[in-house]
């Protein structure tokens, strides 16, 4: 089976939207945890704009674009490869949901782990031991402190936001897919 330029498009496109709803969800998700935490909305994206050398709002601009480009690039791909054989084509909500489960899983494996073991926790306990470091608020020195108090509990409701992530990208992308094609097979008629 040989796979056309406008095929390519249409699913990247697809998958890149349903990357972005599902980036937002969580994007939501993660802001609801932080006010449980009484921390300032978007705090995890604000430490990810820290580990890099950021302060203030372009740390947490940062964070929030570099995840939902993130989100988007990993739903492009993802509905790219549901091209790959019959078996993969998001041609029902749950294939989507399960596949989406299990791309979410990975995704936790593969790019959150390392990024946040390698990159974010060095950089929180050398930020957070760092007195002379100008420019965090007495705000931003509490969120580091419990963060790094609580990053086994962390990890886990990461993975667990990973997959309701790749579920729900899994599910936006078959919605779509499924009426591209009922369309399409519309026009063929």
């Amino acid at each position: 089976m040989v796979i056309d330029r406008s095929e390519i498009y249409e699913k990247s496109k697809a998958g890149a939207m349903a990357g972005f709803v599902s980036g937002i969800v969580i994007l939501v998700a993660f802001v609801a945890v932080d006010s449980d935490l009484t921390f300032s909305p978007f705090a995890f994206y604000t430490m990810i704009g820290l580990a890099v050398g950021l302060i203030g709002l372009p740390a947490t601009l940062f964070g929030v674009v570099a995840h939902m480009l993130t989100a988007m690039t990993i739903g492009a791909v993802f509905c790219l490869c549901s091209t790959l054989h019959p078996m993969l084509y998001l041609d029902k909500a749950w294939k989507g949901a399960l596949g989406g489960g299990v791309t979410g899983l990975e995704v936790y494996a593969i790019f959150f782990m390392p990024i946040t073991l390698f990159v974010v926790l060095p950089a929180i306990n050398s930020i957070s031991s760092n007195t002379n470091f100008t420019g965090l608020t007495d705000n931003d020195r509490y969120m580091l402190t419990t963060l790094k108090a609580n990053m086994s509990l962390i990890m886990w409701g990461a993975m667990i936001f990973h997959i309701m992530y790749g579920t729900i990208m899994g599910i936006y992308s078959s919605m779509i897919l499924s009426e591209k094609f009922q369309i399409q097979k519309r026009l063929d008629l």
